[in-house]
């Protein structure tokens, strides 16, 4: 392993290069591969990867400068669940327990060593379709900015034209899914749909004793900053909201730290609700009380700055302005842009106030004092993560819908290409107002495993990453797999896509190989080559 500064500064310095270089050689001319991916994440790497060992052409698209999305991207350490359920490629290079830029490192090689051209900050913009076959994608030139937020407007639209006899979506939006004409839903689903206990509307994970209007107990004059006009709606009905997104911050107090400036325009009243938090002790730093395996345990206290994860914290002190995602799963560019950079300005503007504020605790205060961002990780965002940390968007809806029964283990789909473990792992989807106090909207679940006879383990199907054949015959999705919200809780996690990335490699390969649509190919040959990679299939006995 790699640890000195000095090296991740020369793994920062080849990716930036690298990436520079392979987006305007790739803008120079258009691609007829075997095999388009859409999304360098870790997903999207080892979809690569597995399908040029498989002896195809491939390109890679990434909207970014950099490849691994949250591998890579703030979330270094594993999310296993279970580590017996991983297998194949994934459980290779996440054994190594790498720091963010070594893992970035790890994939850059990766595609380097199997001659794989990356495309980088290209985009989709359009989907040109023969029948339920995908024939090219249109794509435009929009790099991210100088602490890699998407841009609103792309610099060249209509830069670049892929065509291909396969397309594999891994990116984290499911965009060129969309753009396909695929059936996809977002948000959660009622309780009726599935027939799942835990769907839709959720009891409030908290509540506050924080008065949340302007002026105190006058509702017409408004509500705080950072609160969502919204009424909660029955539990188990459906909803379009999403979970918090936020970053996975690289912290540090060590003497190089990189600064965390202040907004250009920081405003003090901004900052009201977290200051009556303070002033009247309501506990916005208290731990929440979250169900799990074996019942109820209190959460870590909510906090802004800590080293480590750097975003674990369900309660009102938190580095994420719960709610204000709500538009991100199907929103364009520009809309996802301004609730990305938002995000950033909030850790910007809640350090500031934390540092200066009178009303802030002489804990929080020094800790943000102490607090920049850790060098060597993402300097050459100015120690800005660059990948959003984007928990759930869309989700395909295919002939087979991943659901609670799943994760019970009562159903036992015969064309597994891999397993997931994770419990059901939910988290707030707005800051409301609930009987004149403030509340946290749902997320009251951690790590809930709901099948002890196979330890939480179950299997994903093939058919949930092919979209039904009447709709697109030669699209894989592994990321934004057909699934419920609930099963969406327990799949999102990174050696999940990448166990599903390198599966959808090897179909995509066999279904260029045979000319065949990816519905058909044939699951017994797959598996057989799955097996060969080491992939886990079945669940423990």
């Amino acid at each position: 392993m790699i640890r000195s500064t000095l090296h991740r500064r020369r793994f920062i310095a080849n990716s930036v290069a690298a990436a520079s270089l392979s987006a305007v050689a790739s803008a120079a001319d258009n691609d007829t591969p075997d095999i388009c991916i859409y999304g360098g994440t870790a997903s999207g790497v080892m979809a690569a990867v597995t399908a040029a060992k498989q002896g195809r052409s491939v390109v890679l698209i990434e909207p970014s400068r950099w490849l691994g999305g949250m591998t890579g991207g703030g979330l270094s350490h594993v999310d296993w669940g279970r580590e017996k359920a991983v297998g194949g490629t994934a459980l290779s290079i996440l054994s190594k327990n790498y720091d963010d830029a070594q893992y970035r490192q790890v994939f850059r090689d990766l595609v380097k060593k199997y001659r794989i051209r990356v495309i980088y900050e290209h985009r989709v913009s359009a989907v040109e379709k023969d029948g339920a076959s995908i024939r090219s994608i249109t794509l435009d030139h929009a790099p991210p900015d100088a602490l890699g937020c998407p841009v609103a407007a792309a610099t060249k639209a209509n830069a670049m034209t892929i065509a291909a006899q396969v397309f594999i979506d891994c990116s984290y939006e499911g965009d060129l899914m969309a753009r396909g004409g695929v059936s996809y839903t977002w948000g959660r689903e009622s309780r009726d749909e599935y027939g799942e206990s835990l769907a839709g509307v959720r009891p409030n994970l908290a509540v506050y004793a924080i008065d949340p209007y302007v002026t105190p107990g006058d509702a017409k004059s408004g509500l705080l900053p950072f609160i969502q006009d919204m009424q909660a709606q029955p539990e188990g009905s459906a909803d379009r909201l999403t979970m918090g997104y936020g970053f996975r911050w690289k912290f540090s107090k060590d003497a190089d730290r990189i600064p965390i400036d202040p907004p250009e325009h920081y405003d003090p009243k901004q900052w009201e609700l977290y200051r009556r938090g303070f002033k009247t002790k309501a506990g916005i730093d208290v731990g929440r009380r979250m169900k799990g395996k074996l019942g109820f345990f209190e959460e870590a206290g909510g906090r802004i700055h800590s080293l480590g994860a750097g975003n674990l914290a369900r309660a009102l002190l938190a580095p994420t302005n719960y709610g204000s995602n709500a538009a991100y799963p199907d929103g364009d560019y520009a809309t996802r842009a301004r609730i990305w950079k938002a995000d950033q300005e909030f850790m910007r503007g809640m350090t500031h106030f934390l540092r200066t504020d009178d009303c802030v605790p002489d804990k929080f205060k020094q800790t943000a004092l102490e607090f920049g961002f850790q060098r060597g990780i993402f300097d050459d965002t100015h120690g800005w993560p660059h990948q959003l940390y984007v928990r759930e968007a869309r989700r395909m809806k295919s002939d087979y819908v991943l659901t609670q029964k799943d994760l019970e283990g009562s159903t036992d789909p015969a064309d597994s290409i891999g397993l997931a473990s994770y419990g059901v792992d939910d988290w707030p989807y707005a800051t409301y107002v609930h009987e004149g106090k403030v509340a946290l909207y749902g997320g009251e679940f951690s790590m809930l495993y709901l099948d002890e006879k196979h330890e939480g383990i179950y299997k994903i199907p093939y058919r949930a990453i092919t979209p039904k054949q009447s709709e697109c015959t030669n699209l894989l999705v592994p990321v934004c797999v057909s699934a419920s919200h609930i099963a969406m809780t327990s799949i999102r996690m990174e050696p999940v896509w990448m166990i599903l990335g390198e599966s959808a490699g090897v179909a995509a390969a066999m279904a260029v190989a045979e000319n065949l649509p990816v519905q058909q190919v044939p699951y017994a040959v797959m598996k057989e080559k799955l097996l060969a990679l080491k992939q886990k299939l079945e669940r423990p006995v």
